[in-house]
């Protein structure tokens, strides 16, 4: 019988924004599982999803353990260990200076792990992949009722600098690396969650996230950074995360109108930061990583 036919209990998880239907699931004997149910159509990029997993705990990475993947009257399952603990975003705000730059080495140097998974078939070229919804992302802005003040900076760089995707090596994505898919277990020990975001593409483009990590402890960002590059940081990374970021920004206006005033403050909160740190974008390194 398949874990998923011993399943005795579910108790929803109302988090995230996919559209899958997730839970904490119990078995007979009290083991705690995380379950993810998917339309039947996903089933094949579930598939992969779980294979690359699989991979990434291979190699030690501290994760969710992919445990059972299957079909199911409901549509398709994943099962995952389950993590007791916290939210890495509500826990590193509570922490030091220096044991937020400590985590945040971590959580570099796992990301780095993660990036060492062979890609299974020939990718797409990053500059076609991504130049092709990086035009999209600029044209929900350019049709979107609302714009951001001095939203012309962000379009002027990106403009300028995009000629930098070109050319870039492409590696397995976790597809959405920042503390609000990382949490703390009952150790304290920082463990990666949440996959469903996977891809593949230039490996300095998981830094797109970063400003979400600023925000809870620049330490924390600052220390992710020294992580990944073993404290060597190429003067090409600064100018393409930038650059992402610039993108990341132009995209979420528009994404945020489907999703109320909140959404969009923060949208503006957000690109009001990036411009801040980097002075109007005339600087390469944010000011956050020198404070």
């Amino acid at each position: 019988m398949s874990i998923f036919d011993a399943i005795i209990s579910r108790e929803p998880i109302a988090k995230g924004w996919s559209g899958d239907r997730k839970f904490k699931a119990l078995t007979a004997d009290g083991t705690a599982y995380f379950l993810r149910i998917s339309p039947a159509d996903k089933y094949p990029q579930r598939q992969l999803q779980f294979s690359h997993m699989q991979k990434v705990h291979s190699l030690g990475v501290p994760m969710s353990e992919p445990v059972e993947l299957g079909l199911c009257p409901e549509g398709c399952y994943t099962l995952l260990g389950w993590i007791e603990g916290r939210d890495a975003e509500q826990v590193l705000p509570t922490l030091t200076p220096e044991e937020r730059y400590a985590h945040g080495l971590t959580a570099g140097r796992m990301l780095r792990t993660v990036h060492t998974v062979p890609v299974p078939f020939e990718p797409e070229p990053w500059d076609v992949h991504y130049g092709r919804k990086l035009e999209k992302k600029l044209e929900a802005y350019e049709t979107c009722p609302l714009k951001y003040e001095k939203g012309e900076l962000l379009l002027d760089l990106i403009e300028r600098e995009r000629r930098l995707i070109q050319n870039r090596p492409t590696v397995w994505h976790h597809g959405d690396y920042h503390c609000g898919n990382l949490m703390f277990d009952e150790r304290m020990g920082l463990r990666v969650i949440d996959f469903d975001r996977e891809d593949v593409g230039d490996p300095w483009y998981e830094f797109n996230r970063i400003i979400w990590d600023v925000r809870v402890g620049p330490e924390f960002a600052r220390g992710m950074l020294d992580g990944y590059f073993d404290g060597n940081i190429p003067e090409e990374f600064w100018r393409l995360m930038r650059l992402y970021q610039c993108q990341n920004m132009i995209s979420s206006l528009p994404w945020a109108m489907d999703f109320g005033d909140a959404e969009i403050r923060i949208a503006r909160e957000n690109t009001a930061n990036i411009l801040r740190w980097y002075g109007d974008l005339r600087e390469t390194v944010p000011n956050w990583y020198h404070t």
